[in-house]
Parts: C-alpha cells; structure tokens; sequence
C-alpha cells in the first residue's frame, strides 16, 4: 500500500507540473514595482538628462532578482535612452544589450516587445529609419502577445513613426490608432498629454492624405479638451496651425490667413517659440504671393528675413532671399528679381540635398516664364526633371533596398519561430527519455505495479516520437507553405527558380486583387481573409497540376507555368480572371464581387539569357505592366509580348520607366479584359 502511495504521488506532482506549464500568459498581467514605476513616470518631465540618469542608475542599483522583470526592463530601458540622449553611445548599447539578454531569459512578449522598441528608438534618435524599419518586427511581433497598455501603446508610437518617415501613410495611421486603444486602458497623468500627442499626429496624416475633413474632426475634439492639458498653450498653437495648412490645402486664403494671424498672437514675443513665428510668416508670406498681395508678402518675408537673420539661421535667410527676388518678378523689375533668384539657385546646385534644389529649379522656372525668357525657362526644366529623376532613381533604390531588409526581418521572425517549435519537440523528446529513467527506477521501487506502469509510459514515450516525427514533417512543410491559403510561398519559388537553369517556354503571371484594402477596411479581415482563400481555390482549380500557385504576398498572387506556348498566355490570363470574378464570393452573410488585375510574360522573356534578364528581373516586368492595368481601370490584363528593339537600345527604359518603352514602341503589350461584373465598392 505504501508504495503505491508513492507512485500516485509522483503522477500527482507531475500533473500539477503540466497543469502550470500549459497556463497562458494571457491569463496574467506581469507584476511590476509600484513604487519604482510610479517615479519612473515622474521622470519623464525631467528635461535635464544628466539628473534624470543620476536618478535612474540610483534605481537600478537598488533593484535586484526579486525586482519584478517589466520594471527592470523598463529601467534598463530609460537608462540606455538617457545615455544616448547625453551623447554616450557606448553606454547606451551596453544597457540596451542587458536589457535583451533580461528580456530573453524572461520569455515575457511584453519585455521582449518592449525592448526591441527601445532599440528602434535609439535608432531614431540618430534618423536611421531604415535600420529602424529592418528590425520593426523585433518589437511588432511580440507586441502581439503583450498584455501592458503602456509596452502596447510605445511600440505602435514608434511603428507610426517609422512607417510615416517613409512616407506608408496608411500603416502609420493603424498603427497610431492601435496606440489610442493602447492608451485609452490606462489613468496616469501622462494618459491626456499621451492621447492629445496622438490625435495630432492622426490629424497630420489625415491632412497629408487630402482627407481634410478628417483632420479637422480629431483637431475639433483635441481643441474641445486642450483646457485640461497641463500645456494648453502648446497645443492650441499646434492644433490652430495645422487649422491654417488645412485651409491653405484646400485654397481658403483668408480662412488660413485667419488661423495664422491666431498663432502670431498667441505666440509674438515668446523666444520659445521662435521656429515656429518663422514658419507663420513665411506660410503668410507665400499665400500672399499667390493671392497677389505682393506688399503683404514683402512684409511678412521681411519680418521673418529679420529673425532667421537674428538666429544666424542661413537656411531660412536664403529661402527668404530667393521669395523676395520672386515678388520683384511678380512686379515687373525682371532684371534684379531673377539676378538675386539666380543667386540662389546656384547656391542650391553647389550645396543643396537634390530634393531641395529640384523645388527651387520649378520657382526659377515660373520666375522666367513670368519674365518673356521662355528658352532659358525649357533649359531650367530640363534640368529639373534630369534632378527629378535622380532622386526617384535613389529613393527607388533606398525601397528595395529597405523592402529587402524588412522581408529578411520578416523572414528571420519565421524561421526563428520554426526553430522554436523544433526546440519545444526536441524538449519533449527529452522529457521522455526522462520517463523512460523513471520507468526503470520504478522497476526497482515497485515490483508489481511497476511492470504496468512501465508498459503505459512506454507506450506514451513511442506515441510522442511517432508525433515528433510526423511535427518534424509538418514543420518542413510549413517553411514553404502560406499558413491561411496552403498554398506554396515566395521562399518555395525562389528554392525552385535560384535552382533551375534551363527553363525554356515558361510563364509568370502575377495578379492582384482590386480594392483588397476596402474590403479589410469595411468589412473586416474576416471576410477579407476568407476572399483569399476562395481566390487561391479558385485560381488552383485553373491551374493545371504542373503549374505552381503561389502567395506572393499580401493580397498578390503568381502562377508560374512550366511548357507554355506564349501565344496561349492572353486566353489563359483571361481564364483566370474570369475564374475569380465571373461568381461572387460568400463569406457568412455578404456577397461580393471581386475582380483581380494582372500582369503576364514569358519567361526567358525574347530569348534573353539570365545575365540580360534573369528570373526577378522578368518578373519585376509582370509587376510593371501589372500596375499599368491598375491605372488603366483595374479588372484586366496586361502582357509584354516581344520585344521590338535590341535589348541594349531598351534596357535603361525597361529597368526606369516602361510607359516611355511602350510609348516609344519597343515593346508590344496585349490587353485582355476580365468580365463585366460589379466590382466591390466601399
């Protein structure tokens, strides 16, 4: 009897072992330091950085193992910021680097969202977007998980930030919203200024997206409640100027005139807010000029000339220089107004950024329009797009560049979670080899009973390899499988494609579902998700066994077609258009028609071989030609057919601009139409 008792016990304590084991995080919010938190926050006012750290290495030297994960995190955290903000970078990464190794050992989603932020948030201090934009997903991916308002609401402040610096206005505002909600769970008295600073900043992109009324409606609510901000000042000024580029936007002269002459009022003769009287005047300065009201605008450009000049401010001083040279062209005196512009242009075209200079070439160029100079004027012009088109070139590349670097970063998340769950089967492989020990010390303790328990735990341990191996299976499969559509992914066509050497009569089409986003937006990403599952079925149905579908991301698609003759590519282009749309799709109680536009070509596309146009290159071609049917209306197709010059005349066109390469006829491109159908409408 005694023994038995010891055997249940064991099973006892190993069930309660599991039982812990198997709780989710999600059923607990991590424990954190009241008092030290609370001090923490107070520290967020202190504006001088070397007191502030003196405090916060004070902390950290009274925490210790028994100091709760988050606030030790969290101190860290401040710590490496505070460094970096006293020019000691060095410091700065040895506390960030301790703060990732608390991080990992505590396993916590919010410790580890909560770090990867503060490294995106250094990176930011010293403007490296794309290195920030690289590692997002260190910080994104575990926010998922986190459960503290405040991680949830600083990890979506800084995504909006990244994702607005370069310029992906639409994430940026999900991600700002996701941070309202984040915030909105909290009661601190940092909670209003935290909310107030958001609603500014959905207000900004609202006016960069021309949805005027939009931003209107958050500034409305945010002036409603800028009594109860501790710095009511600071905000109706900011609210009242961003109330002017609204208006100024939407050519409401006088009514952005009004909001400016506001601002100059509630700020003239405050020195901390010097920048900003120097935008007033010179926004009021510059709508004057364009409702001809040339003597206000000399006012105005010459108060704030007086002030930059004051601040030793060359920048402004020579913008300022360039408008009043402008006004005197406005006026008739041709000669001194376009010499003093000159002037500046040169200075533009010697130390200027491109971008700067080519806005400035565009007011020369009106200058001389205005003057008779129609010749110098088409040379100016010349030269603006020649610079135009640098800086495209150079912000194409810095994209694919950054894309390259996110989709590595996403992909390094993927294979770093597959790792994990291989390392949670190994785990469970040894634990039982460990219940096989316990078996045989059973043997030894218990005799009889011992025999049948043996037999069960045997048998356990040969179920858990035969699952192990069948997960082992699976897991392989994953890595290159789509996890919502099944169907293949990017990485399964580059395995096969960076592979294969000798493909001859192959095809890439590449489509894209039409107006995905309003249907994400309206309706949810239920339904959403439910229109690329009955999509991929739809385009696997057309296919034939030897083609591969796959999810190229997003709401795009590829078929790649092995032995196609070329001359079959529209008709087989136009069977899957019409597959997608020709039957709506139903997803619980809605009916939606959905269309898809598509780019298609052969590949090797003229008999080029793979050092002329290799694989991605081709394909880029399809996503070209892909976005001309989106301009074209969407809900058809586009395909390059042949080539119609040497591929040396047209390759610089076909790499930078495909419009010009088909208007100037080097390529011949055919146009299939999807069917007649009601496309989804918001």
């Amino acid at each position: 009897m005694v023994r038995y008792i010891h055997a249940a016990t064991l099973s006892m304590l190993l069930l309660v072992a599991l039982t812990f084991a198997n709780m989710s995080y999600a059923d607990m919010l991590p424990p954190t330091d009241a008092a030290i938190e609370e001090e923490l926050e107070g520290l967020l006012n202190e504006s001088d950085y070397e007191a502030s750290l003196v405090r916060l290495l004070e902390l950290h030297e009274s925490t210790s193992e028994q100091t709760p994960v988050m606030t030790r995190i969290r101190l860290l955290g401040y710590i490496a910021s505070n460094h970096h903000y006293n020019k000691r970078p060095e410091q700065a990464q040895d506390y960030l680097q301790q703060m990732k190794a608390l991080a990992q050992r505590s396993g916590l989603p919010d410790a580890l969202a909560e770090t990867g932020g503060t490294e995106i948030y250094i990176l930011l201090l010293d403007n490296k977007v794309s290195e920030a934009l690289a590692i997002l997903n260190d910080a994104l991916v575990p926010v998922e998980q986190a459960t503290m308002p405040r991680v949830k609401y600083f990890v979506h402040n800084l995504a909006a930030y990244v994702y607005s610096a370069r310029s992906q206005f639409a994430a940026a505002l999900e991600h700002l919203i996701y941070a309202l909600d984040a915030i909105s769970g909290t009661n601190t008295e940092r909670t209003i200024l935290r909310q107030a600073s958001l609603k500014l900043r959905i207000a900004n992109i609202y006016n960069q997206q021309k949805s005027y009324d939009l931003a209107l409606e958050q500034l409305d609510d945010l002036e409603v409640r800028t009594a109860e901000l501790p710095n009511a000042k600071a905000y109706l000024v900011e609210v009242t100027f961003q109330r002017g580029v609204i208006e100024t936007a939407r050519e409401n002269y006088d009514a952005a005139l009004a909001h400016y002459a506001q601002v100059k009022k509630l700020i003239a003769d405050d020195t901390d807010y010097q920048s900003t009287y120097l935008t007033v005047l010179n926004n009021i300065g510059d709508i004057d000029m364009k409702v001809r009201d040339f003597a206000g605008a000399r006012q105005a450009f010459d108060e704030a000339y007086a002030i930059a000049n004051l601040n030793n401010d060359e920048f402004n001083e020579t913008i300022i220089r360039f408008n009043l040279g402008f006004i005197e062209v406005y006026e008739g005196d041709y000669a001194n107004g376009l010499s003093k512009m000159l002037e500046i242009v040169e200075l533009a075209r010697a130390e200027w950024a491109p971008v700067d200079t080519e806005v400035l070439l565009g007011e020369y160029a009106e200058a001389l329009g205005i003057a008779g100079n129609y010749q110098e004027k088409a040379a100016i012009l010349l030269e603006q797009r020649e610079l135009r088109d640098q800086i495209y070139k150079a912000e194409q590349q810095k994209s694919v560049a950054e894309l390259q670097n996110l989709y590595d970063s996403k992909d390094k998340a993927q294979q770093i979670l597959l790792l994990e769950q291989k390392n949670e089967l190994n785990q469970q492989l040894i634990q039982n080899q460990e219940q096989k020990r316990t078996i045989l010390l059973l043997l030894v303790v218990v005799a009889l009973f011992g025999a049948v328990l043996i037999f069960m735990l045997y048998r356990s341990a040969r179920r858990s390899n035969q699952e192990l191996k069948v997960a082992n299976v699976k897991l392989a499969e994953q890595s290159i499988r789509d996890p919502l559509t099944g169907l293949l992914n990017r990485r399964a066509l580059q395995n096969k494609l960076n592979d294969q050497h000798d493909a001859h009569g192959d095809a890439m089409i590449l489509l894209d579902i039409d107006h995905f986003k309003r249907i994400n937006d309206n309706l949810g990403h239920a339904v959403g998700d439910d229109v690329l599952l009955e999509v991929s079925k739809r385009l696997l149905e057309v296919s034939r066994d030897s083609d591969l579908v796959v999810r190229w991301g997003g709401e795009e698609f590829l078929i790649y077609l092995s032995n196609t003759e070329q001359k079959r590519l529209p008709a087989l282009t136009a069977r899957l258009l019409a597959a997608i749309s020709e039957k709506p799709i139903h997803s619980g109680d809605k009916e939606l028609h959905v269309t898809a536009t598509a780019g298609f070509i052969s590949y090797p596309f003229a008999d080029l071989n793979e050092n002329q146009m290799d694989w991605e290159d081709t394909l880029q071609l399809a996503d070209m030609v892909l976005y001309a049917g989106k301009v074209h209306g969407r809900n058809q197709a586009w395909g390059v057919m042949a080539l119609t010059v040497p591929f040396a005349e047209a390759q610089p066109l076909l790499e930078t601009d495909l419009p010009a390469a088909i208007d100037q006829g080097m390529l011949s491109v055919e146009v299939v139409h999807g069917p007649k159908v009601p496309s989804y409408k918001a």
